[in-house]
């Protein structure tokens, strides 16, 4: 039989006996310094990409496949172990992902009496993150609770709470008028790259949105990234698509929120779609410039010009949101 990743992970299973228990359960306790050398040899595409990825996070190569062995070994033979592993680490991702140090996120989580004593140590910290806890913070962030408590793989955002321009307009523009004071929310819009421009009115064509936003949590300003997903463009000449980049463009114009548009991979944006990565991380890289693009002149005069593309009526719905 041919050895694969499904074959030999089914396999690895049924070899667990009491010596590989006891060995995953020390690895779980051991440091992260390497330990004796094994010489493996890999196939020349693998050893690259290895080398590539590892520099890229700014760990050696070992350590990287030391991550990937241990963390497949540990979901298939002890899942339970797993899943409260992956409770802390995802709580960990969030808060890293969203810049706050160890004394953001011990203000941040005084309620629960979760200080920095707590914080430095992995078992406390995990006997902290209690239901209720985990559940405020999914919602804080806008990541769904399932994921955080380790029962979801992805969908890691909260489902989109609506599916039309009209509604989504005004969805954001509540959140908007709920921004805290001195903070100006960013709407980001954003297509991937092997689909027409928006201008074109390609029934191929789906634009994902994104809004950045600011709320202030016991006393603490978060920076929170909420995803939408995406919807299409399609029935542009019956004006939904139209009406929200002019809802866009009318916040642009009057400061209340600054409107970004980019071109990126398709890659990331199939990530943005299944809820495989944060959104915040998403569109900070997006925002950084190094894997998108603007969108072109034509596709942003709806948000440049509101007044000239938007039918009166719309114009006051939007004026009212303020």
């Amino acid at each position: 039989m041919n050895l694969t990743v499904t074959s030999v992970l089914s396999r690895l299973a049924l070899e667990q006996d009491d010596k590989l228990s006891a060995l995953l359960s020390l690895a779980a306790k051991e440091s992260n310094k390497s330990g004796a050398p094994l010489a493996v040899r890999f196939k020349p595409g693998i050893r690259e990409y290895v080398a590539h990825v590892s520099a890229k996070l700014g760990i050696s190569s070992s350590e990287f496949i030391n991550i990937l062995i241990e963390g497949v070994i540990r979901q298939t033979l002890s899942p339970f172990q797993t899943r409260a592993t992956q409770v802390l680490e995802r709580f960990q991702l969030v808060m890293d992902a969203h810049g706050l140090k160890v004394t953001d996120v011990a203000t941040l989580l005084s309620p629960w009496n979760i200080g920095l004593s707590v914080l430095e140590s992995r078992e406390r910290t995990l006997d902290y993150l209690t239901s209720e806890a985990l559940a405020e913070i999914s919602a804080w962030f806008s990541v769904s609770q399932d994921w955080l408590r380790g029962e979801a793989t992805h969908q890691i955002v909260t489902p989109c709470p609506t599916i039309q321009w009209h509604e989504l307009a005004f969805f954001l523009g509540d959140k908007i008028a709920g921004n805290a004071a001195g903070y100006t929310p960013e709407i980001v819009l954003y297509r991937d790259d092997l689909t027409p421009p928006v201008d074109i009115f390609s029934t191929e064509t789906w634009v994902g949105v994104t809004l950045i936003y600011y709320r202030i949590i016991n006393g603490f300003t978060l920076r929170v990234a909420q995803c939408f997903g995406e919807q299409s463009i399609a029935g542009i000449n019956k004006h939904p698509f139209l009406d929200f980049m002019n809802f866009c463009g009318y916040h642009f114009r009057n400061g209340t929120a600054r409107i970004r548009t980019h071109v990126i991979n398709t890659g990331l944006f199939d990530l943005l779609s299944y809820g495989k990565i944060l959104p915040i991380m998403a569109v900070d890289k997006i925002n950084s410039g190094s894997t998108a693009f603007n969108w072109q002149t034509e596709e942003i005069q709806p948000i440049l010009f509101p007044e000239k593309y938007a039918k009166e009526e719309w114009l006051t719905q939007i004026k009212n949101f303020e």
